[in-house]
């Protein structure tokens, strides 16, 4: 089995929240070269992402969305990014 996570004060946090029982032996391999990798800006809070999602869940319920495409033009616009390849 291979999961992926991130070290967030010192501590291996898994995606998904995937958790392991208490002794569960693991391996560790490091993906990036240790000198290339930037701290994060702010320590992980699981509970603070939670939060966000549930907010952008309610939001998404509500109706309070627009469509993706809609959002990709204006940056492609706004960028000067072609819309479709080859403009």
């Amino acid at each position: 089995m291979t999961l992926e996570g991130t070290v967030a004060n010192g501590v291996v946090v898994l995606n998904a929240g995937v958790r392991f029982p208490e002794g569960a032996r693991v391996r560790v391999e490091l993906l990036e070269d240790p000198d290339d990798i930037e701290p994060p800006f702010e320590p992980y809070d699981r509970e603070r992402e939670i939060a966000i999602l549930r907010e952008s869940h309610e939001d998404a319920e509500a109706g309070r969305v627009r469509p993706a495409r809609e959002v990709l033009k204006e940056m492609a616009i706004r960028h000067g990014i072609p819309l479709e390849p080859g403009e």
